[in-house]
């Protein structure tokens, strides 16, 4: 039997949703819809806390888009493969 949940709360208490039924799978849809939409950290996750969920914020976006690139996973030029 799959669980539903009506309510998701954040750790801190604040409702996160309330509507119709999810299953858990449907309630990890609609967080990485919004992880993608920027409206929740990367990083946040569900956790079942005594038959509720409850959703945990991750760390705070980190602006290191641009590290330096390994020379172990470059293509060596003139060697073959």
């Amino acid at each position: 039997m799959t669980s539903a949940f009506s309510q998701i709360r954040h750790a801190d208490g604040r409702a996160y949703y309330q509507g119709s039924p999810l299953s858990l799978a449907d309630a990890q849809i609609m967080l990485n819809d919004d992880i993608l939409r920027r409206r929740v950290r990367v990083g946040a996750y569900l956790r079942v806390d005594g038959g509720r969920l409850v959703l945990v914020n991750g760390p705070a976006l980190q602006r290191s888009v641009f590290r330096p690139v390994s020379s172990a996973l470059t293509p060596r030029a003139g060697r073959p493969e």
